[in-house]
């Protein structure tokens, strides 16, 4: 058994040694006391084909996520089910702190905890993308990924900065979180009548009580309001728990994104 378990071991560590992720070194932030580590992964072709230019995949909670998301949008490519995409990781020292859009003041959450959603995506505004598109072949085409807290961050970023990304992939949004001001001002968004050129994927696990209610109504909002130039795509995995619907839901959200890419003549 111990010699099954230092094989795994081993397996595992060099797993994580060859990974196709690479630090990405950025200038002081102007927007961030700490600003999150960063990593980004190439394209297989990216070397090879001088030429070709790429979308990105802004990934919120790269170091969890990184490789599932590389690996899938890979194999999708290979299979010709998606496009190739720069994966670009995106790690926190402080998730809540940066990801949450606003103050949590619900004693049954941490209260006092959150509020640097508009500054965070004001780093990934200012300074990251653009110098991601400074160092490397991007086609425009920007997408923000993210899971929990982070999908909270993704539908924030949707509704306030609607032309910031061009695709949303929100698995389990906390839309839940403080006094529910995301979901509200994302409802009231959508209801406003106005063009929404955007692709946006949504899903939910097993998460019960109000965690499901806000969600139900918030998705049931977007289905009944949305206009002819949003592609949105929901899933719903009740078998599967909170911590899964990433890993549930992405080849679905991959390939719904690439028949949106197709669409806009991506």
């Amino acid at each position: 058994m111990k010699t099954l378990i230092s094989a795994f071991l081993f397996l595992v560590s060099t797993t994580i040694y060859a990974s196709n992720f690479k630090i990405l070194q950025l200038p002081k932030s102007q927007n961030l006391a700490e600003p999150p580590n960063i990593t980004i992964a190439l394209p297989a072709s990216y070397e090879a084909d001088t030429t070709k230019t790429y979308p990105v995949i802004y990934l919120l909670d790269g170091d969890l996520n990184g490789e599932l998301v590389n690996g899938m949008s890979n194999r999708l490519y290979l299979s010709n089910g998606a496009h190739e995409h720069i994966i670009v990781g995106i790690t926190s020292h402080d998730r809540i702190g940066d990801f949450a859009p606003t103050i949590n003041k619900d004693p049954r959450g941490p209260v006092g905890a959150g509020g640097g959603g508009d500054k965070f995506l004001d780093f990934l505004e200012k300074e990251l993308i653009p110098q991601v598109n400074k160092a490397y072949r991007t086609n425009s085409f920007n997408v923000l990924a993210g899971h929990s807290i982070a999908g909270l961050l993704v539908i924030h970023s949707f509704q306030s900065r609607p032309k910031l990304f061009q695709g949303h992939l929100a698995f389990s949004p906390a839309v839940w979180w403080g006094a529910r001001e995301t979901a509200k001002a994302t409802q009231k968004y959508v209801t406003s009548k106005q063009p929404i050129k955007n692709y946006l994927y949504m899903n939910i696990g097993s998460e019960g009580g109000e965690m499901r209610a806000v969600y139900d109504s918030l998705s049931q909002t977007i289905l009944r309001n949305r206009n002819l130039d949003l592609d949105l795509r929901l899933d719903e995995f009740n078998d599967d728990a909170h911590d899964f619907t990433m890993a549930a839901g992405l080849f679905n959200a991959l390939t719904g994104l690439y028949q949106y890419q197709q669409k806009q003549g991506l």
